[in-house]
């Protein structure tokens, strides 16, 4: 009891005292990967203070049951991300921190080159599916920001995020056939039937707006998005993977390609790119629990520009400000570190 008075009263002490002082750079002492191994259960992506946006890497893709019964390893993938694994999936834009349980992992990206994958694959078999190997020497992440190199693309993916939009900037090697896949099949404890209905709708070559319903731990839980490019797509298409297909109007057409609506319970939709040495190429992702015209007034409203730095500086500053609430100037930079990587967690 009286360690815990001790400590109450430096932090009481520190937050007064911090009250007078001038702000400092605080994020330079939050390291996101404290807690991303083993069961930490925390993310390393972009996040803003208190939004609605959780964009960050998938390491593994896991069903929650293998023949009727509980897959314990998926307990490993709260937040969707491990540190010791070396591959990635992609990028989803909402993410549970230290629950100890999981749900979401809504909208996954994943950029690639060269003929187009659009099953996920294991890395017990190299070559297969869409995943790409990464090293942590060419990873980094601090508040508002993550990036790594995708070893088996060249291409290099950062993110950054405001409250309700996710911004994607992917750096292409030349090629003809850049992909950036939507993968709307991918939940976080995911199991069959978790996907209540799946729609995306082509708006122009440019603009994608869509939603998802899932039954997790919130029952017909619905999610609205509005994805932006920064340049034109050359082709787009898609893959369903409901069990019982419809055989109804749309199957006078070839719904496949370039056909603008798409739906069903299990949906992968792909957009290809022309892209020169070292182009990068942004993606806006912007959410909305009530509709797609409220994503879209999100995306508008956060980010009318397409300057991933600016955003990544903004919520960075942002991070500061909430971190500043508390100043402490008595521990060691190791346990600075602790500190304010735990407040930036809570």
């Amino acid at each position: 009891m009286r360690s815990f008075l001790s400590l109450a009263g430096i932090l009481l002490c520190a937050a007064l005292y911090g009250q007078n002082m001038t702000t400092t750079d605080l994020t330079g002492f939050v390291n996101p990967f404290i807690g991303t191994q083993r069961m930490g259960h925390t993310y390393p992506g972009a996040t803003a203070p208190f939004g609605m946006v959780q964009l960050s890497p998938e390491t593994r893709v896991l069903p929650m049951f293998i023949d009727g019964k509980y897959n314990a390893d998926v307990y490993k993938y709260c937040s969707g991300y491990q540190y010791d694994d070396s591959t990635i999936y992609g990028f989803s834009h909402t993410h549970f921190s230290g629950t100890g349980h999981s749900d979401l992992g809504d909208f996954l990206l994943m950029p690639q080159t060269g003929s187009l994958k659009a099953e996920p694959g294991d890395p017990a078999q190299p070559g297969s599916g869409w995943y790409s190997s990464f090293s942590h020497k060419r990873e980094k992440a601090s508040p508002g920001y993550y990036s790594v190199h995708l070893d088996r693309y060249n291409i290099q993916a950062e993110l950054t995020a405001s409250e309700r939009t996710g911004f994607h900037r992917y750096t292409f090697p030349a090629t003809d056939s850049a992909h950036i896949l939507l993968d709307l099949t991918y939940n976080i404890y995911n199991y069959e039937g978790k996907n209540v209905w799946t729609f995306v709708r082509v708006e122009n070559d440019s603009t994608v707006s869509g939603y998802r319903q899932t039954s997790g731990w919130g029952r017909t839980r619905t999610v609205y998005f509005v994805m932006q490019f920064s340049k034109p797509f050359a082709a787009y298409g898609h893959k369903k993977y409901d069990k019982t297909p419809y055989n109804g109007f749309y199957r006078k057409f070839n719904e496949t390609e370039n056909f603008p609506e798409m739906a069903g319970h299990d949906l992968r939709a792909w957009f290809r790119f022309r892209t020169e040495k070292n182009e990068k190429i942004g993606v806006k992702f912007a959410l909305s629990s009530v509709s797609t015209a409220g994503a879209m007034l999100n995306l508008q409203t956060e980010v009318p520009h397409w300057d991933f730095d600016r955003v990544r500086n903004e919520t960075r500053n942002r991070w500061n400000g909430e971190l500043s609430r508390v100043q402490v100037e008595t521990l060691t930079p190791a346990d600075k570190q602790t500190f304010y990587t735990a407040l930036y967690h809570t």
